[in-house]
């Protein structure tokens, strides 16, 4: 099934995902997934499920990447960034700074 449509059943999701029905239900119930109630009925989003395939992802085995204090100042100092935005970047360097 593609979707094509903007509100999805629980049943639609299901069938996109091929998983059961009753797996969208209890997603809904845990708070995995969100749903609006319309009646006694469940619409879920197309967006929402589309978050719901990125959120529930695996990492795929990426490592997040790490710079070095240099780096970050380096960074700082090139870009043509404003006032406020250089605060925030010098603020977190000392943070930094201060916990290594």
């Amino acid at each position: 099934m593609s979707i094509t449509k903007d509100l999805l059943t629980p049943k639609e999701v299901a069938e996109y995902l091929q998983v059961a029905p009753e797996t969208i239900y209890g997603y809904i119930k845990e708070g995995k997934l969100v749903a609006s109630k319309l009646g006694r009925r469940y619409r879920i989003s197309r967006e929402t499920v589309e978050l719901f395939l990125l959120v529930t992802s695996s990492g795929g085995g990426a490592q997040p990447r790490t710079f070095s204090i240099a780096q970050i100042e380096e960074w700082v100092e090139e870009d043509q960034i404003d006032q406020e935005t250089r605060c925030t970047g010098e603020n977190l360097l000392a943070s930094l700074r201060q916990g290594s």
